[in-house]
């Protein structure tokens, strides 16, 4: 019987399809954790599952991804509240790199994931499908 190593590392991205991890990341991606919700943002959610990544699954790298042209760029919390008619943050992003160092400090500081997990940013062009690194080292 064979057995597989579980995944080290655990991504958090967005949903949408144009944003190809194994394409800058690499095998890697194919052996990772991914976790994807609307503008790849660290929810209470995505932070309850890095939690379980990290402290029973062995992961100990967490990536935050988000990309440009997101839906939820250039939109406030207040018009999808009014287009969807649900009245809970969305979590909307004015500027890509501010809200990948956003969900970054909140996964270093926040005191859930251990000191020695590793945590990193990337901004991935949905353009040229190309990842660059703002925060950390993947």
């Amino acid at each position: 019987m064979t057995t597989s190593k579980p995944p080290h590392t655990a991504i958090v991205t967005c949903m949408d399809p144009r944003v190809r991890l194994p394409g800058v990341l690499g095998d890697a991606a194919a052996a990772s954790f991914v976790l994807r919700n609307g503008g790849g943002r660290v929810t209470d959610d995505v932070l309850r599952s890095l939690v379980l990544c990290t402290r029973l699954l062995g992961v100990t790298d967490v990536g935050v991804v988000h990309h440009t042209d997101c839906r939820l760029q250039a939109v406030s919390n207040e018009e999808l509240i009014l287009k969807t008619g649900v009245d809970i943050d969305f979590m909307p992003i004015s500027d890509p790199l501010a809200s990948v160092l956003e969900d970054v400090g909140r996964l270093r500081s926040g005191g859930a994931l251990s000191p020695q997990v590793t945590v990193w940013g990337g901004l991935y062009s949905v353009e040229d499908h190309t990842m660059r690194v703002i925060a950390g080292t993947p």
